[in-house]
């Protein structure tokens, strides 16, 4: 699979490297946005926080649309 952004951006495609949580397309290296978050659970009557933060992978676009609001 080759990145998504480097085709529309009309440059060489790359190979992608992950794909984007939000809206499935392929990224390469240079257009993914790694955040860690925390992960939360139903426990009972409250919620749980798990020890360990987990990896969210998001191309550049759905980065930059979640920033905007």
């Amino acid at each position: 699979m080759n990145c998504y952004e480097c085709r529309r951006e009309g440059r060489v495609a790359a190979s992608a490297e992950a794909v984007c949580q939000r809206c499935g397309a392929g990224v390469c290296t240079d257009h993914v946005r790694v955040e860690m978050q925390e992960l939360h659970q139903q426990a009972g009557l409250g919620k749980r926080t798990k020890n360990r933060p987990v990896r969210r992978m998001l191309c550049t676009v759905c980065e930059a649309a979640e920033r905007s609001g």
